[in-house]
């Protein structure tokens, strides 16, 4: 089923990592050819459950995908979420074993694109130039997915809460490039990214306002001073 002009339209707007460096112009020739396909999902529901087997893809064009594991106990690990132009499923589907060992949800009301990573990966008998385009940029996605995971291990590796927070926050920082940042995790969804219980973080939160390093109101963040010396310069 070939894209309707409004989900190109959709696609262009959203500017894609992806098809970074590619002319707009054949964009929708392009999502045609990788199979491409928009989905809509409301808040909450799955888009890919834990077992299925991925066929396709996605990129976020917006909203928010969260990463879940459930262990056999039934507790759910918040691993990492995926905001516009991030992509989801690429391990399963790149695999010969293609069945999810994740579940995939829509944090908020989200609209994703679906795309064969087939396509991408095996060049058509054409030649076509793009795909070297689009293979360059997908492992460039595939890295910074890598630097998610490595940047989560790497916050829920530290000793305390506190750090836990810190490190977090720190990162979005550099992200963000100011000491002023804005999360798109509220309070529950961000203790559990953080391995801990809301109330828990709740109690951090309020000592380290009462501690003068930070202030903040619901999801933004201000970093006011740094006692671990872990900002640059810029943010101090």
């Amino acid at each position: 089923m070939r894209l309707k002009e409004e989900e190109i339209a959709e696609i262009c707007e959203a500017e894609i990592p992806l098809f970074a460096g590619l002319d707009s112009g054949k964009i929708g020739a392009l999502a045609d050819h990788l199979d491409s396909h928009i989905s809509g999902f409301k808040k909450g529901s799955h888009i890919i459950m834990e077992e299925e087997n991925v066929k396709f893809i996605g990129i976020v064009l917006s909203g928010r995908v969260d990463m879940i594991r459930e262990d056999v106990l039934g507790n759910k690990i918040f691993i990492i979420y995926m905001r516009k132009g991030e992509l989801f499923g690429e391990t399963f589907n790149i695999m010969k074993q293609t069945a999810s060992r994740v579940t995939f949800c829509a944090a908020e009301d989200t609209r994703v694109v679906f795309l064969s990573l087939n396509r991408i990966l095996h060049p058509c008998s054409n030649q076509c130039v793009f795909h070297v385009n689009l293979a360059d940029n997908l492992y460039d996605l595939l890295g910074h997915k890598n630097m998610q995971l490595i940047e989560k291990i790497e916050i829920v590796s530290k000793p305390d809460l506190r750090s836990k927070i810190l490190s977090y926050l720190s990162l979005q920082a550099e992200k963000q490039n100011t000491r002023y940042i804005e999360i798109p995790l509220n309070r529950e969804e961000m203790a559990e990214y953080l391995c801990a219980n809301r109330s828990s973080l709740s109690r951090e939160l309020a000592l380290l306002k009462q501690d003068g390093i930070l202030d903040f109101h619901k999801n933004t963040f201000i970093l006011l001073r740094n006692p671990l010396h872990a900002f640059p310069a810029q943010y101090q």
